[in-house]
């Protein structure tokens, strides 16, 4: 059985990474893709048939898409309908800002997001926001990426023109496809910090490594092995977190 399942058309470079990501789960079984440590949490800890909100849906979410049976209705946000054109995961998307949400207060059971607190210029008003449109007891789980992740580092370091082409050549991300980043949720201190001030208790809440960003063949792949044994913090590419509202 493939580790993780493709639920859309891949680049090149996508494959690549989905091949080293199981190829290394088969070298490491206790180690878990960042987005399967998070769908094992949802599945552990949300009843089923719940409605869930895809915060900054983007073009599809992997969470869900995992747990056909876990959510009853899925409601996706995000900017506009560039940025959602390929997504065929939810059952109803609106557009508008994460920091002024067109819900009702506590009209969620759950809610998800993939690669978006990176994008947040103010993330305490989407944290509170978040919380003010879950019911008390919801769920709150994201992945992101960490901000002190050596390669993070190096990139804040590059021109974005140098490094929106550094994206497409090594990892088959479109330039309509990369947006600003900030960088001002993706620590774990400032984590817990934004989750306190907005009402929520933490479930969990670690970094995470990931193989295929410094795996591109043999050789660099027994690099990656190496960094993963290290086991510093600078080689842990994404946070992942599942926080609870009080």
């Amino acid at each position: 059985m493939t580790y993780l399942k493709e639920y859309t058309k891949l680049t090149p470079q996508e494959k690549r990474q989905y091949f080293y990501k199981c190829k290394f789960k088969r070298d490491h079984p206790s180690w878990d893709d960042s987005m399967v440590l998070l769908t094992k949490l949802f599945e552990k800890h949300v009843p089923n048939n719940m409605k869930v909100l895809d915060a900054g849906c983007g073009n599809g979410n992997w969470v869900i898409d995992e747990l056909p049976n876990k959510f009853g209705k899925k409601v996706g946000i995000d900017l506009n309908k560039s940025s959602v054109r390929k997504n065929i995961t939810l059952n109803k998307i609106v557009y508008g800002s994460l920091e002024n949400m067109p819900f009702k207060n506590n009209e969620f059971d759950a809610a998800v997001s993939l690669w978006v607190l990176e994008h947040l210029k103010s993330p305490q008003k989407v944290f509170e926001e978040i919380s003010r449109v879950l019911k008390p007891g919801g769920y709150f789980g994201f992945v992101t990426p960490n901000k002190n992740y050596f390669l993070i580092l190096m990139k804040r370091v590059l021109s974005n023109s140098l490094n929106n082409k550094l994206v497409k050549r090594l990892y088959g991300r479109k330039e309509i496809d990369i947006f600003p980043t900030y960088y001002r949720a993706n620590g774990i201190e400032e984590i817990k910090k934004l989750a306190k001030k907005s009402g929520f208790n933490v479930v969990e809440l670690k970094q995470n490594f990931d193989p295929s960003y410094t795996s591109f063949n043999s050789l660099t792949y027994s690099l990656s092995k190496i960094l993963y044994k290290l086991n510093l913090f600078l080689f842990n590419a994404h946070i992942v977190c599942f926080l609870k509202k009080a």
